[in-house]
């Protein structure tokens, strides 16, 4: 039953979603200001984690939201396994930024939806990311908001590890700004590559912020420990480096 049921919401999400950016989101990424968007946005996430509840029994339990900043830019480094991780995170933070490809920009729909939410062109490519380290981090501190960043650089299914990237350690070098982890279990429910949801409680967890000071390797051993070692503890898996 919870195979059909999950069927059902991956249907009417996969359906609805790139009908509500063509019909929606793309209309009014060209009013002067973004308060729109986001309040679009914050609707669709809102409806998605209703139907996650009413048809496929996933709620989402958030922990250690008094760790994140209210008056103050800062990094939330995040375990990726789903889709999951953005639409929670957005609907907790409506600021929240991210880095996005450059070829995205070049796609007309896509590129006024992602200017709008001031998402931040990379061109990874030629290794711009770490270039503009701490350009993005500025930017972060001077707006007063928070950017989202998956240190693993890309989608990991469960129970595998990659190589942590470390951007985020320059970033704060550079600029005094908060680096706070994120710890969850959604690919457990949101399995990648799978058109089948598991029932049960999705956990975001956001520690405390990581304090200033460390080097480089004291660094990153905290954020694998916070965001990929504590999230495999939610889950119940030991993982593997790839």
């Amino acid at each position: 039953m919870s195979q059909i049921r999950s069927l059902i919401f991956n249907f009417l999400f996969w359906t609805t979603a790139p009908l509500y950016v063509v019909l929606v989101l793309v209309p009014v990424s060209f009013l002067k200001s973004p308060k729109p968007m986001r309040r679009c946005l914050s609707l669709w996430f809102n409806t998605v984690f209703f139907l996650l509840d009413k048809i496929s029994g996933i709620t989402v339990e958030e922990r250690g939201i008094e760790n994140l900043p209210t008056d103050k830019g800062f990094i939330l480094c995040c375990k990726h396994m789903s889709n999951l991780e953005a639409l929670i995170t957005y609907r907790r933070m409506p600021n929240l930024t991210a880095l996005a490809k450059a070829e995205l920009f070049k796609v007309f729909g896509f590129k006024q939806v992602l200017e709008k939410m001031e998402v931040i062109s990379i061109n990874r490519g030629k290794g711009e990311a770490k270039d503009k380290t701490g350009e993005i981090a500025r930017i972060l501190v001077k707006q007063k908001i928070p950017l989202l960043l998956f240190v693993e650089g890309t989608r990991i299914p469960v129970g595998k590890r990659k190589k942590l990237k470390s951007g985020v350690y320059y970033m704060q070098n550079e600029v005094d700004i908060p680096v706070i982890c994120a710890s969850t279990n959604t690919g457990a429910h949101w399995l990648k590559g799978s058109p089948f949801n598991k029932p049960g409680t999705i956990v975001m967890e956001y520690h405390p912020a990581i304090e200033r000071g460390l080097d480089k390797p004291e660094f990153m051993e905290r954020i694998k420990q916070d965001v990929v070692i504590h999230s495999e503890k939610l889950i119940g898996v030991d993982g593997q480096d790839e």
